[in-house]
């Protein structure tokens, strides 16, 4: 009896010690800090929740969340926001964040417009100075301190941005490139020098080239760049052209064999119509009619201008525009086929006249 009562008497006084044990150990139990694995993370959150992080976490986690709040508030467009949290970053920050900071002080001076003080932080940061991650974020800055200007450290720019790109963004890397290339004039281009091992700008200075030389005749610029890509075929510009050159490879021209004439047959515009379409008809006709040489022929006599053509009959001193003979119009017309006459005045004489005509007699 007596070592039972001891065995029981030990586990009651053991068991509170346990419990307390697992009571505080549960105490201490804390959720994995992610903001280390969201500063590796190219997937990014919105400004809101990283600030509620910031404000639940202390040391090096709180530093982290600040930093990724101050990236997604320059995302958002809220730089002086940003500015602010910038300023209040602590003195001692390990690598990655100093790697972190370093690249956002010069995307704020992006955003304030500094473009000169943007430059001035790239010239002394490297991309051997940032993280695999944020080189794509790196060459940006470049982009973007360019402003646009057509240049080898653009070029080379969005040339080691493209890789890093996922795919939705890669055509508006490629067509910034183009949209580069195409602004330089060809005095600029010659005197672009590039180094051996730089295959991919060769590449695209090759198509630059091509585009220079036809950029006149669709045709032999379209045949050009399939030529391109062919001689080019691990250039990121074959796999996907720039889209002013692909609206280049769908052109058709348009056919001109035919023409529609909308024109007035009623009204009393209907003069005008008839009118130019006979004189439509005429210069069709006579743009399809052989013209035959004939040897020099001294020229006609001056025909006397016929009196009831050109001056109307006078009643009681004024001109009467009606006096003039309908039958004028079948006569000039017989004359015209019976009296062979130079064939580029022809038609247009006799339009003239009939025109004048038509318009002088009365509805």
């Amino acid at each position: 009896m007596v070592p039972s009562t001891f065995s029981r008497l030990k586990a009651a006084r053991t068991l509170p010690v346990v419990l307390a044990a697992l009571l505080f150990a549960g105490c201490g139990t804390q959720a994995p800090d992610q903001s280390a694995a969201y500063m590796q993370s190219s997937a990014q959150a919105d400004s809101a929740f990283y600030l509620h992080q910031m404000q639940q976490s202390a040391d090096d986690s709180k530093t982290n969340w600040q930093l990724l709040a101050i990236r997604a508030l320059l995302k958002e467009g809220k730089s002086q926001q940003a500015v602010e949290l910038f300023n209040q970053l602590p003195q001692n920050l390990n690598d990655t964040q100093r790697r972190e900071q370093s690249l956002q002080a010069v995307e704020i001076k992006l955003a304030q417009k500094d473009v000169a003080g943007a430059q001035a932080l790239l010239d002394r940061l490297k991309p051997t100075d940032v993280a695999p991650n944020q080189l794509a974020r790196y060459w940006q800055a470049q982009i973007d301190a360019s402003q646009g200007r057509p240049s080898l450290t653009l070029l080379r720019a969005l040339i080691a941005q493209e890789p890093l790109l996922a795919a939705k963004d890669k055509q508006k890397n490629i067509d910034a490139t183009w949209q580069a290339l195409s602004a330089m004039t060809q005095d600029q281009a010659r005197t672009l020098v590039i180094n051996a091992d730089e295959n991919v700008l060769q590449g695209w200075l090759d198509l630059q080239r091509v585009w220079f030389d036809n950029r006149n005749d669709p045709d032999m610029l379209k045949a050009g760049i399939a030529d391109w890509q062919k001689r080019y075929p691990q250039n990121p510009g074959t796999k996907m052209l720039p889209t002013p050159l692909v609206n280049v490879q769908r052109f058709k021209p348009a056919s001109t064999s035919k023409i529609a004439l909308l024109l007035p047959l009623s009204g009393q515009a209907a003069v005008f119509g008839r009118t130019i379409q006979q004189g439509f008809e005429a210069a069709k006709n006579l743009g399809t009619q052989a013209v035959e040489m004939q040897p020099a022929a001294a020229p006609d006599a001056p025909v006397e201008p016929d009196v009831d053509d050109t001056q109307p009959q006078i009643i009681d001193g004024v001109a009467s525009p009606s006096q003039a003979s309908v039958s004028d119009l079948t006569d000039d017309e017989q004359s015209q086929s019976a009296t062979p006459v130079s064939a580029p005045q022809t038609p247009l004489r006799s339009l003239l006249r009939q025109t004048r005509r038509q318009i002088l007699l009365p509805n």
